[in-house]
């Protein structure tokens, strides 16, 4: 399966996964990976300027589709499109699709 990853840079706040979680919910996610931006700015000003990154891989039918109501979220600061390499396997070997809450075999 051709797929395609979108990589999304947004301000963190109370809610941000969840509303990513919401919007994605009727596309196929094959992937999907958070890192929460650390929570030790010592003032105002230092964490409004953090940021964090969800990497999000969709097959390339659903990518114009979730890249448009990503960008339309408050949260989102910009979504970079980067496609899989032709003949890129989506799946693990031994012929598993790779889960996110499982470890490899």
């Amino acid at each position: 399966m051709e797929h395609t990853r979108l990589t999304v840079t947004l301000r963190p706040g109370r809610g941000t996964l969840v509303r990513l979680a919401a919007t994605l919910n009727h596309h196929q996610v094959l992937d999907f990976a958070y890192t929460a931006a650390p929570a030790d700015a010592a003032t105002s000003v230092e964490a409004s300027a953090r940021v964090t990154t969800a990497v999000i891989r969709v097959p390339r039918a659903h990518a114009p589709r979730a890249q448009q109501k990503l960008r339309r979220l408050v949260d989102v600061l910009d979504v970079a499109v980067d496609p899989a390499p032709p003949g890129a396997a989506s799946t693990a070997p031994g012929g598993r699709t790779p889960s996110a809450g499982a470890p490899p075999r």
